[in-house]
Formats: C-alpha cells, structure tokens, sequence
C-alpha cells in the first residue's frame, strides 16, 4: 500500500540513488524502532526467575528491573547497528593469501578497530548492568575486617576479562567470517516472516557462542589467571595498602561460572537481535523505481551508479524482481525505443552484459599461459547435426571458418598476497610467511592450506542477478518483443554467457588440479555460479527450442548450444 501510494503520487526525479538513501534511511529509522520490542525480549528473558513458579514469567513482564534492563539492551541495540551502517560491506574481499581469515582482519585494520572496540565496550556496560540487577562480585574483599585493608577480588577481575574476551571475539568473528557482508535474500518475505525465521537460529548462536568462549576463558585464565592477578595486585599495591590473604580462584565456583554463561548468552543475544534486524532491513527488496515518473530512466541510474555498491546492488535486484514477476515492467523496458542513448532494452542489457563480462576478464587474468594447440579447419561439408522440434538445423551453423585469435601476452606473476594487499596487512602476511618457510612445521601448513583468491565473486550476488535478469528479458522477448529489439543481440548474449561459462569450469579444473570440473571439488560458489548460468541456459532453449533454427548463430555458439538442445551440457 505504502509503495502504490508513492506511486500515485510520483516524482520527477529520475535519481535513483538519491531516492534510496532516503528509503534507507527510512528503514534504519524502523529498525530503531524494531529494537524496542527485542530490547523488551531479552529483559524479560534475563529476569526469569524459576523460584517464583508459575508467577516468574507475569513478574518478568512487569518487573522494574526488566524496564531497566530494556534501556540497558535497547542502547547495546542501537550502538550495534549505528555501527553495522558505518563498517557493512556488499562486495566480498579479494583473499589471495592462505590465511584469509587473518587477511580480513587487516584488511580494513580502522573498521575492525571500530567493530571490536565498540562491542568491549557494550559488553562492559552490559556486565555493569548485570551486577546491578543480579549481584556479582563485588571489586574489594576485607578479609581483616571492614578497618583491614582492602583485596582485589579475583572473581571480580576476571568478569571483567571474560566480558572484554566476549566482545574482542564477537568482534572479531563478524570481521573472519564476513558477517558484516550483508547476504540478499532470494525470496521476498515480510518482515515479520523473515524476522521469525532468523529467531531460533539467534538463540541458538548466542548459546554456542557463549559456551565456546567460556570454555576457552576457563582454559587460559587457569593457565595465566592466577599471573595476570598477581601482576594487577602487585601494581595497586605501589599505590596502596593491600591485604596479602590468600584467596579462592573464581574457575571453580559455581555461581560464578552461571553468572558468566547467563550474562555472555543475554549480552551476544541482544548483538544477534540488531545484526539480523539490521541485515533484513537493509537488504529487502526495493521499489525504488516506481516512486519516479520515468521508472526505467530511474532503474538504469541506478545499475550505473558505481558510488555506492549498495545502491547498485540494490538497483539490480530491483532488476531481477521486475524481470521475473512484474511482466508490466518487463513490456515497458522491451518497448521504450524512443530514447536519443539508444532503446531502453540496449542499455539495460549493456550493464548486464558488463558485469559479467567484467568477471570474466578475472578470470582469464588469473589463468596460466597456456600452450597454442593447432586448430583443425573446418571443411565446408562438415556440420553439426542440432536439432529442435524434431527437425534438423543445418542451417543453424554457418560455413565460415573459426578465426584464429593471437594469443594474449602472459600475465605478469602475481604477487603473493594480490595487489589488493598494502601497508600493515601486507607486512603482517609477508612477516608470517618468511617466518612459515624457514621451518619443515610451517611449509607443511602453507602446502596445506592453499592459496585461493575470491576476487572474481566478489560482488557474487551481483554477477547472479545480471545472468537471471538478461536471460529473463531474452526469454519473455518471444512475446512481448513487439518490435524486436531484443533478437539482434541474442548471439552477443550467448557469447557472453559461453565465455563465462568456459571460464569458471576452467577456473574450477585448475584449481582442482585434475583438468576437468568437478562438482564434489570445485569451490561453493563456483559451483553456484556454473549451475546459475547453465540452469539460464538452458530454459532459453527451452523457450526457443522451435526457433533455433532461424536465429543463425555462428558456428561457435550452435557448436555450444548443441549440448544444451540435447540435455547433455
């Protein structure tokens, strides 16, 4: 309703960008919002208390504590995702190294800076916050009285090192493992769908989460605790006076450890709330374009607007949800030819056609010179028998001979960690490798972990939208081409498509090593990737299984497109 009132009252601004931004900043305001009701969630889920039996969840709801705690929790909220909107990607990192996870840490040292300080310092507060409320270790012991000198508390001493442990690892694990990198849905949900679906799986991450690293906090405070208090007493006793009794170690109590467990699992749950609320705000499907006047004036700014990935991402999956659901839309773009830039169908399938053409240069950068083969000549008898609809397509191929290209010049070697790697990530990674190499332990880890490079999927998502959105308009051209505007380029969209297949089944065989694709060895998303373009494929000659013949396409491609007519590819 929202979006077909802005419809009715459309604007002449045919910017696309500048539209979004304030969509988007629409939808962070929402999500400030949103956060109340999770805020409220956890509070009530912190103030349980099973002694008071069947009366502990209708005290929780309306315990003053857990109004507290809510502002507690919606503050935690609000800080974590002011700090998602500030240090969020939507292109992958280039990892060209064989520690990738130590690479994105480096790569943008300042954010990762950001990230994990600013998650110490939430869980600070909110272990402040939990001893307030539910008691904990007090900071002083006077084992000689209340006139005796004062102590340190051990127990008191390590929840604040657990809680600083919980926010430099939450911190750093969104940084290793690309959790900042927002994911698209393929599928468009509401909200509140997408919302409960993410939900069990928040509850079960925070308790995983807080489990792990309590273990490992029990670990190495047992080995270098006991040190690391000694070396704080002895610098507060230069100051002044302090009691020299002998006290318990906090690892083996009881209470002291449910007291770790239950704050770390609230404190990650209020984070995993804002990170998936964050996420599902920001990456919905738009309709950015319908709030302009000239909608494919609007949509084509955007798929040109390479400022922001994420106006541009955002642009092309309004793209593939015109081309695959909204056959209104799709007319529209097929029809408009009356542009002086040429018709609206040319420059919408150019950018396509450039993402994808822009992988493609990737991957043969990253391919290894290659001996020339000779290349047998085709006789003018030959021909490949295609056939479609049961009659045979001669005539599909033409008589002309393949054209020997020159063979490109080599690439220059690469350098280990990619160009992409400069200042202390570069020292950090080449310091980590000379000090591997000079010991049989370390080349046995580098011969272990290869280096593999992520750069050609970078913006993954991207690449996959502009594949299934050409391939849409091809499709649906059969019927709602009325001018036949799309037919002329569809060998140049078949070039397109077969080089970038050949590429990444190539790519895939060198990385294997065996020379041929595999599924079972190749990576995730390059499989992803190959059955993305191959599924394109062929339900385009489903589609035009009854007009191959007429669309006279070179030699190379019907050679290609044989094994798609015949099931086989």
């Amino acid at each position: 309703m929202v979006y077909q009132n802005a419809r009715n009252q459309a604007v002449s601004s045919a910017d696309f960008a500048k539209l979004a931004h304030g969509i988007l900043q629409q939808r962070f305001v929402r999500a400030c919002v949103y956060e109340v009701p999770f805020a409220y969630v956890v509070a009530v889920v912190a103030n349980l208390n099973l002694r008071r039996g069947v009366f502990s969840l209708a005290y929780a709801l309306v315990s003053p504590r857990t109004l507290a705690y809510t502002v507690v929790a919606y503050i935690a909220g609000i800080a974590c995702l002011a700090v998602h909107a500030h240090t969020f990607n939507v292109t992958r990192a280039a990892h060209s190294s064989h520690f990738p996870r130590l690479q994105r840490l480096l790569r943008r040292p300042q954010a990762t800076a950001t990230v994990v300080s600013t998650y110490v310092i939430l869980s600070w507060l909110m272990l402040m916050a939990h001893v307030r409320m539910f008691g904990g270790a007090r900071a002083w012991l006077y084992p000689e009285g209340a006139y005796g000198p004062p102590q340190l508390n051990p127990g008191w001493l390590a929840s604040w090192l657990f809680a600083t442990s919980v926010g430099v690892v939450y911190g750093a694990t969104l940084v290793t493992d690309e959790r900042l990198q927002l994911a698209f849905p393929m599928l468009e949900q509401s909200r509140v769908h997408a919302l409960k679906d993410r939900l069990p799986t928040s509850f079960s991450r925070a308790f995983g989460f807080a489990t792990s690293v309590l273990c490992k906090f029990w670990l190495a405070y047992f080995v270098v605790g006991w040190g690391v208090y000694r070396s704080v007493c002895g610098v507060l006793a230069r100051v002044f006076s302090m009691s020299a009794y002998n006290v318990a170690s906090p690892l083996f109590s009881a209470s002291m450890l449910a007291f770790w467990l239950h704050t770390s699992v609230l404190v990650v749950l209020t984070w995993e709330f804002a990170h998936q609320l964050f996420e599902i705000i920001v990456t919905e499907p738009t309709r950015i374009n319908e709030l302009s006047v000239d909608r494919n004036s609007c949509l084509l700014s955007g798929l040109r607007h390479t400022k922001s990935p994420l106006i541009q991402h955002l642009a092309f999956q309004e793209l593939y949800r015109l081309t695959a659901f909204s056959a209104e839309q799709r007319v529209e773009i097929l029809t408009d030819i009356d542009r002086t830039s040429g018709t609206m169908w040319t420059q919408v399938s150019a950018e396509c056609i450039a993402v994808i053409s822009a992988a493609t240069g990737q991957l043969k950068a990253q391919a290894p010179a290659e001996k020339p083969k000779p290349v047998a000549p085709v006789q003018k008898g030959d021909a490949v028998d295609v056939r479609a609809g049961g009659a045979p397509m001669a005539d599909i191929l033409q008589g002309r001979k393949p054209t020997v290209q020159a063979k490109p010049p080599a690439p220059a070697p690469a350098d280990l960690f990619g160009v992409e790697a400069q200042g202390l990530e570069k020292y950090v990674l080449t310091t980590l490798r000379d000090m591997l190499v000079r010991s049989p332990l370390g080349q046995r880890i580098l011969r272990s972990h290869r280096a593999q490079s992520t750069s050609v999927f970078a913006n993954f998502q991207q690449q996959v939208w502009a594949v299934r959105s050409l391939m849409r308009l091809v499709e649906c051209s059969i019927t709602e081409d009325k001018y036949g505007v799309v037919q002329t380029d569809i060998a140049r969209v078949l070039d397109t498509l077969f080089a970038y297949l050949t590429e990444l089944e190539r790519s895939a065989a060198q990385s294997d090593g065996s020379g041929v694709y595999n599924v079972q060895t190749a990576s995730r998303q390059t499989v992803a990737m190959v059955q993305v373009v191959r599924n394109a494929l062929y339900v385009f000659t489903t589609e035009f299984y009854e007009y191959l013949e007429a669309l006279k396409l070179p030699h190379a491609q019907a050679k290609q497109l044989q094994a798609f007519a015949n099931f086989s590819a």
